[in-house]
């Protein structure tokens, strides 16, 4: 079994061809009751120009995108399924005619998810955290991780400025010097990670780490007494009322000495209503039709750009900093806006648009085609269309 698992992350980022989007019916789920809904004009977005994205998504403007949601102040104004091809954590599944219960791969955007439980589980007391040694909750590593490592901080592992080596960026995921890929060969991801010695370069400079995440999950564990997947369900998705059947994380089983641990750095599917909660938690500081569900205070200081990237493909170009295990992006220039945005491998995206009270999810299949700016131009012409 774990052979075959290994063998299937070999496809983690493979090629992708085909599928531009074709428009399909777009049914309501309807058990979803409790989220407001209105039309985009309604709303106050602008018809024509809402109409003519809906027609460059018909006619594949945007290529393989599979969904698009729009919340705008606390109400769903559109919602969009289209068809393309897909694939399911590295596998490619082929054609698909999505709706609005399709489960999708989330991608990365996992860390953002990986990071409001984090926060949930600190609860109040997250602030006293932040600047602990990492290596406080994992005292069974003291005294046997390299040098320097001791000195790493939770703040610096949330924002992937731990300054460990780690090959993630300059070799290609296909490649088995990355990083990434090594994890997942690892009998014990947590290890794997901790005895990662310290740049001698640039040693608190901000650096992509899939890594940082597991140590985040397994953190959960530890303060809460629960399993990763269990805490998670309980505490996040059962409040915004999504249920375990909607929900799957991949990587269970992967690592023979934490097989409870799920890939949380990019394993999770979901549907993308349910992600769209999730993005509406961020933009109503953690609270979901009156309940706090995340931490205030933890929401907005993960949504903080805490470093910058001097990488301008992992950047876009100047666009993006790092929050915690969330980014920063500033688009438009000085008279632009700001989006918190979840960023997933093949154009996953959850935007939130705090000054205009918006959130934009996207579901994408762009898998190794390097159309990455697809969703952040579907993003544009959204907020084009968008009131003041």
């Amino acid at each position: 079994m774990r052979l075959l698992l290994s063998c299937l992350l070999l496809l983690l980022l493979p090629p992708c061809v085909g599928g531009l989007g074709q428009s399909v019916t777009n049914p309501s789920p309807g058990s979803d009751s409790g989220w407001p809904e209105a039309t985009p004009e309604e709303s106050g977005f602008d018809g024509p120009k809402m109409q003519r994205l809906t027609a460059r998504l018909d006619a594949g403007r945007y290529p393989n995108t599979h969904m698009v949601l729009i919340e705008h102040a606390g109400s769903l104004v559109y919602e969009k399924y289209l068809s393309g091809s897909d694939q399911s954590w590295g596998v490619d599944v082929g054609h698909r005619e999505f709706d609005a219960h399709s489960l999708h791969d989330l991608r990365s955007v996992s860390k953002s998810v990986t990071s409001l439980l984090l926060g949930i589980a600190l609860g109040a007391d997250f602030e006293a955290a932040l600047s602990k040694p990492v290596l406080e909750f994992f005292p069974e590593f003291d005294g046997r991780v390299p040098p320097g490592v001791e000195r790493i901080t939770l703040h610096q592992v949330l924002t992937m400025s731990n300054g460990q080596q780690w090959n993630e960026m300059d070799v290609p995921y296909s490649n088995i010097r990355n990083d990434e890929r090594r994890l997942y060969h690892a009998s014990d991801p947590i290890e794997y990670v901790l005895m990662k010695p310290l740049r001698d370069h640039h040693p608190d400079g901000w650096y992509y780490n899939g890594g940082t995440t597991m140590l985040l999950a397994e953190i959960v564990s530890r303060i809460s007494g629960r399993e990763f997947v269990e805490f998670a369900q309980g505490s996040l998705f059962d409040p915004l009322g999504i249920s375990p059947r909607d929900v799957e994380w991949r990587g269970l089983g992967i690592w023979r000495k934490r097989p409870y641990l799920p890939s949380a750095a990019s394993g999770l599917r979901m549907r993308a209503r349910d992600l769209a909660r999730i993005g509406s938690l961020m933009l109503h500081d953690g609270r979901w039709r009156g309940r706090q569900i995340v931490p205030r205070e933890w929401v907005r200081l993960s949504a903080q750009r805490h470093t910058e990237q001097t990488y301008p493909v992992w950047s876009r170009q100047g666009i993006y900093g790092y929050g915690y295990q969330w980014w920063h992006g500033k688009f438009g220039g000085e008279d632009g806006y700001t989006a918190v945005t979840a960023v997933g491998y093949g154009g996953q995206r959850v935007f939130v648009v705090r000054e205009r009270q918006i959130v934009v999810t996207i579901f994408a299949g762009n898998y190794g085609t390097g159309l990455w700016r697809v969703s952040e131009d579907i993003l544009r012409e959204i907020m084009a269309a968008a009131p003041d």
